[in-house]
């Protein structure tokens, strides 16, 4: 008799908890209210909606039930039942939630700066807008379709992929998707995590255009404001907690507290590009933001050469990457190139060893070499050399590691480090940690994420898959990001080894400035 009381009991507080999380729904918190959001749906009604193409709310296509606006199912066709609804109220910058969950093959979306005055198709048809999509992209053809992924969910449809490795939720369950548009700076967000960020009036915008299905519409998606639509794609589709802020556009969007200024970007995250055209990449990489880059290589060129490139875009070099035989035979070269660059460091990233074993031969003769160079980087050209961690650092040597046994043996006023925070994490190291115990002797950093999932070791490698986004991967960027701001580093350099860069880049540096 008790077991069934306390079973009737659970049942019964379970049932009472579900009813108080769904009266939730659909409504503005105290806070929200303080903070500007309004609800777009209540629950209950059509108001502040209508047919994209009509004067009044669709009389099908379209179902209000128990707190939930509900796309109905047909024949997957576009807006071919009821048709889209749209909000009636137009939005420039603003930020968008929407709770929504999809059904097996379901294909919908959610498009924004959608133009009142559009003519009424002969054929059904979607109206015209930026979309953010929402599609089952395991079953639904589409997300083969377009390019690179662009038709995936989360994705501006047609346009940019979001980042790879964003955080679905199974078909069947609810995410949450957010877009925030600031003047013509706008971002996707899924689950709580950046998948995508962009510039409505770059030329890259422009150029993806031209090579998507809405190359001939004049102006597209540059207009100041537009109205909200949802897509009826024909799929069961459901939504809840629609809500809006409105804002004052921000000319210094995302920017936070954390960081004095703009990160750096290494240019071995371009390297395929600056190959193909130097000067290119370098426009690309400032039209992003950046204009601090740490060099890898030369690409050919002489420093000098690239120097006078980086001047005429007011950009500047501040810490010079080489391997270590040219550090080691070529100091002087070396310290000679990076004063021509403007840079301030000399950086150094792998210790040639057998396989994947350190051994403390080779971790002996790296200190020789490394106080030597050092010392002529610093004395003779006013330099920091700095030692960039690579994983395979990490393997123990006695009761500490190797690394601990180059901060112990090498010396300060001649070698700094330099602190990749992924290469310390995959080798099993807390950024954090580091920073707390060796905190002024890193001057550098390379801030990148490591794929949720991925199991590190000791080897310095892993697949370029394996980068992620920040943000989207597995260490906390933000807690290092706080952590470094007391040690002595001085410039923070994003570094992506992936071949999606075009994608991540952008997403990357909107984490680190909003930190």
């Amino acid at each position: 008799m008790k077991k069934i009381k306390l079973t009737l009991f659970l049942i019964g507080g379970f049932f009472m908890i579900y009813v108080n999380a769904a009266a939730q729904d659909n409504q503005i918190t105290k806070q929200e209210k303080k903070d500007g959001w309004k609800l777009l749906f209540d629950g209950k009604s059509t108001k502040g909606w209508k047919g994209a193409f009509l004067d009044q709310f669709p009389n099908k296509g379209w179902v209000i039930e128990n707190g939930l606006l509900e796309v109905e199912a047909t024949n997957g066709a576009e807006s071919a039942n009821g048709g889209d609804i749209v909000t009636i109220k137009e939005y420039d910058n603003f930020e968008l939630k929407i709770d929504f969950k999809l059904t097996k093959g379901a294909n919908s979306g959610v498009k924004y700066f959608v133009e009142p005055q559009q003519p009424i198709p002969g054929t059904s048809r979607s109206a015209i807008g930026l979309e953010y999509q929402l599609l089952d992209d395991a079953t639904h053809p589409d997300a083969k379709l377009g390019k690179n992924g662009n038709r995936t969910i989360a994705s501006l449809y047609d346009l940019i992929p979001a980042i790879d490795n964003k955080p679905v939720k199974p078909i069947g369950e609810w995410n949450t998707l957010e877009i925030i548009s600031n003047g013509t700076n706008v971002q996707h967000w899924l689950n709580g995590v950046l998948v995508l960020s962009y510039d409505r009036t770059s030329d890259m915008f422009r150029s993806l255009i031209e090579e998507s299905k809405y190359k001939d519409i004049p102006d597209f998606g540059i207009n100041k404001k537009g109205r909200i639509l949802l897509q009826d794609h024909g799929f069961k589709t459901y939504f809840k907690n629609i809500k809006i802020k409105e804002k004052k556009y921000n000319e210094t969007p995302i920017q936070g507290k954390t960081l004095k200024e703009t990160p750096g970007i290494v240019s071995y995250t371009y390297r395929n590009s600056f190959q193909r055209n130097f000067e290119a990449t370098l426009d690309t990489i400032k039209a992003l933001g950046f204009t601090n880059i740490e060099f890898s290589n030369l690409f050919g060129k002489s420093p000098a050469a690239i120097k006078k490139m980086l001047d005429e875009r007011g950009m500047r070099c501040t810490s010079f990457g080489v391997n270590y035989e040219d550090l080691t035979n070529k100091t002087s070269e070396v310290g000679q190139n990076a004063v021509i660059l403007g840079a301030s460091f000399v950086r150094m990233a792998w210790i040639p060893h057998e396989k994947t074993n350190l051994t403390i031969d080779v971790a002996q003769k790296a200190v020789r070499d490394f106080n030597i160079a050092g010392k002529i980087l610093k004395e003779k050209f006013g330099l920091t050399f700095c030692y960039h961690n690579h994983g395979f650092d990490m393997q123990c040597y006695g009761a500490n590691t190797y690394f601990d046994y180059f901060m112990a043996n090498t010396r300060p006023e001649f070698v700094s480090f330099e602190l990749d925070i992924l290469w310390a994490f995959h080798a099993g190291k807390n950024p954090i940690d580091l920073l707390k115990k060796y905190g002024e002797r890193f001057k550098l950093m390379h801030v990148k994420d490591l794929r949720k999932g991925v199991i590190g070791n000791l080897t310095g490698t892993t697949p370029v898959a394996n980068d992620v986004a920040l943000g989207s991967g597995q260490i906390n960027i933000a807690e290092i990001i706080k952590a470094a701001q007391k040690s002595g580093i001085k410039y923070f350099y994003i570094e992506d080894e992936s071949n999606v860069v075009k994608q991540q880049v952008p997403v990357s540096l909107a984490v680190l400035k909003s930190l």
